[in-house]
């Protein structure tokens, strides 16, 4: 099955010095978890996709060990990610270089996002479906329209919108977007992975890496089954 997207510490050191040499894990998408099929645009596309949490298995990494199983959430709607398909060899990157390929989102964009996953505390990753769905509506809505101000974290304009969300939703999104908006808030250990031709994820490393056959509370994506994207 396709998954489209239309539309601190010593540990994090090593990961961006490791990145700097081309760290590789290979990625396989194994499924997705809580989340809801959400009506969203992108430019001028608009789609229904599923924003919610992607499970990953990661393996056969280099410097840094990243093998083991994830959930993440994804930062573009351009490109797809398909469940139980062909793994395909990730690079380990900041956040701030995804997505690839292209100039990344900038240090501001993925600060914006760190702070949302300390605030969010690990509930993004539980069974609520809306909260799981709003956190990926959120780091949609930083990764293409933040800059630097709170006027701009708005769902309704720009070049991310959400189409008709729930009141449940539209609570969670506004609450993890007055996060991303706090620049003096606290920031989670996170990290991208990233592949050309496959969509990027975030990965949250603040409880650790997680053990082989673990599922970790950790990082996804928004989704469209297999509708091809326009």
């Amino acid at each position: 099955m396709r998954l489209s997207i239309l539309l601190g510490t010593a540990l994090s050191a090593a990961l961006v010095s490791a990145s700097a040499s081309a760290n590789l894990v290979t990625v396989a998408c194994t499924g997705t978890a809580a989340g809801r099929n959400v009506s969203v645009t992108h430019g001028t596309t608009t789609a229904t996709v599923f924003a919610g949490q992607i499970k990953l298995t990661l393996s056969n990494s280099a410097g840094v060990n990243l093998n083991g199983l994830w959930k993440s959430f994804c930062t573009e709607l351009s490109q797809f990610i398909y469940i139980n398909g062909a793994a395909q060899t990730y690079t380990v990157l900041p956040v701030s270089d995804l997505p690839t390929p292209g100039a990344g989102m900038g240090s501001a964009r993925a600060d914006a996002i760190a702070r949302m996953y300390a605030a969010a505390n690990f509930t993004q990753f539980g069974s609520n479906n809306d909260v799981a769905a709003a956190f990926q509506i959120a780091v949609w809505e930083v990764s293409m329209d933040y800059d630097g101000t709170a006027a701009s974290l708005d769902t309704t304009v720009g070049t991310f919108k959400g189409n008709n969300l729930s009141a449940a939703i539209n609570s969670s999104v506004a609450s993890f977007l007055s996060a991303a908006a706090n620049v003096g808030g606290t920031q989670s250990n996170i990290v991208g992975i990233g592949n050309a031709s496959f969509q990027d994820q975030i990965l949250d490393l603040s409880n650790g890496i997680p053990a082989p056959g673990a599922m970790a509370l950790l990082g996804l994506a928004g989704v469209v089954g297999s509708r091809r994207r326009k």
